[in-house]
């Protein structure tokens, strides 16, 4: 009698330690975050400092437009009258000329709402022949990329007909600050937006440079002074 009596208290016992069913909480949707792809931004950066070691430091020659002033030191161009652009498309080119090798620099362009850059062999710089930006193709020695009314920003390529093949460019870091890479033997320029971590904005393959090739700036209508910028800037 006895010993039912202990296992029955025994059993009670075993009632009270029996664990109970643990308490239910709403699920929360979890946020997913996405890391930062690193091995392309490894990449970015080593080919940031690749197109670096080869800077050119350049001067801009002054313009027989006379709607383009250059600053005294050749570092800097703007539209001297705003007034008057009908020839401002024609730019300043930058020295010296290339005929070979690989050349980088870079221009700060913080403070503009229109530009044109990039790579001109000159030929059609100093014609007497109305400029305007169908002149802006491969096919008339011309590689560049330009910004327009702040917010536009366009690669001009080759087309078959007067016009040029304009595509437009979707850049989620506005450059304030342009890198332009010009490898001679490679037959490519390329364009950067050191804003945004050297990110490859365009680049031009196959271009068919023969003798000399020239760095080149346009201000279009911008009359606030476009500096070039020095490796340490």
């Amino acid at each position: 009698m006895e010993m039912l009596q202990d296992v029955k208290v025994t059993m009670e016992r075993s009632k009270s330690l029996t664990p109970k069913k643990p308490k239910t909480f709403p699920k929360i949707n979890r946020m997913v975050l996405q890391a930062p792809d690193l091995k392309r931004m490894l990449q970015i950066h080593q080919e940031q400092m690749e197109v670096r070691r080869y800077w050119a430091h350049l001067t801009l020659t002054p313009s027989i437009n006379p709607d383009i002033a250059i600053s005294a030191n050749r570092q800097k161009l703007r539209l001297s009258d705003p007034l008057q652009t009908s020839n401002s498309q024609r730019g300043s080119l930058g020295y010296p000329a290339v005929t070979s090798g690989k050349h980088y620099w870079e221009v700060d362009v913080a403070m503009e709402r229109d530009w044109i850059l990039g790579v001109s062999d000159g030929k059609y710089l100093n014609t007497s022949f109305k400029f305007n930006d169908e002149n802006y193709q491969p096919k008339h020695g011309y590689w560049v990329i330009g910004q327009q009314n702040d917010v536009k920003y366009n690669a001009f390529e080759e087309s078959y007909n007067s016009d040029p093949l304009t595509l437009a460019l979707s850049l989620t870091v506005p450059p304030k600050r342009v890198g332009i890479f010009l490898d001679y033997e490679a037959r490519t320029v390329s364009f950067y937006n050191v804003t945004n971590h050297g990110f490859l904005i365009h680049k031009f393959s196959r271009c068919s440079f023969s003798g000399n090739v020239f760095p080149f700036f346009s201000p279009r209508i911008c009359v606030v002074p476009m500096p070039l910028c020095g490796p340490k800037a």
